[in-house]
């Protein structure tokens, strides 16, 4: 009788063992996150402090009345600023309808396996909805971007470019 019940818990034991374990492996799958390779920030408290920063700076490439990449045909006027080949500020100028903003975007390119977009976005319009508007507007420019640079790099199985739309973000 006694090694009846031994070998019950020995078997109860192992069943609760490989359900904990079953439990185990599909909450893993579930709580595995897709991390960005980038946490774009813009660290400065305001948009007014973040421009008279950056603009300050000299190791970046200033380009007042110009366009933030890939913007094509959207309205606004703008001040870039560039702090390296695949970072970039936008402010918005006092003229644009989401006064004052900014963007901070990282944009990097594997040429043959990936096209990443990051994004930090802060508006001080004082209409919430030229702020919804304006970052819908960059989430359709940071698409745009992904897909030109997918056909440029990114091939079906077939050769054929992944994308067939518009070549150039210029």
């Amino acid at each position: 009788m006694k090694s009846m019940a031994y070998i019950i818990c020995l078997v109860l034991a192992l069943v609760a063992m490989s359900a904990e374990a079953a439990t185990n492996k599909r909450s893993k799958k579930k709580l595995m996150p897709v991390l960005s390779p980038y946490v774009i920030a813009i660290g400065y408290h305001s948009t007014d402090v973040a421009f008279k920063a950056i603009r300050a700076r000299n190791d970046v490439t200033n380009k007042p009345n110009a366009r933030p990449f890939g913007w094509q045909q959207r309205s606004g006027a703008w001040y870039v600023v560039n702090e390296k080949p695949n970072l970039e500020w936008a402010f918005t100028e006092p003229s644009h309808y989401a006064h004052p903003s900014l963007i901070k975007r990282m944009i990097d390119v594997g040429s043959t396996d990936h096209v990443y977009v990051d994004m930090a976005f802060r508006c001080g319009a004082a209409n919430r909805h030229d702020c919804d508007k304006l970052l819908t507007e960059f989430k359709e420019v940071n698409l745009l971007i992904r897909k030109v640079y997918q056909k440029k790099y990114i091939v079906s199985t077939d050769g054929k470019p992944a994308w067939d739309g518009i070549d150039s973000l210029e």
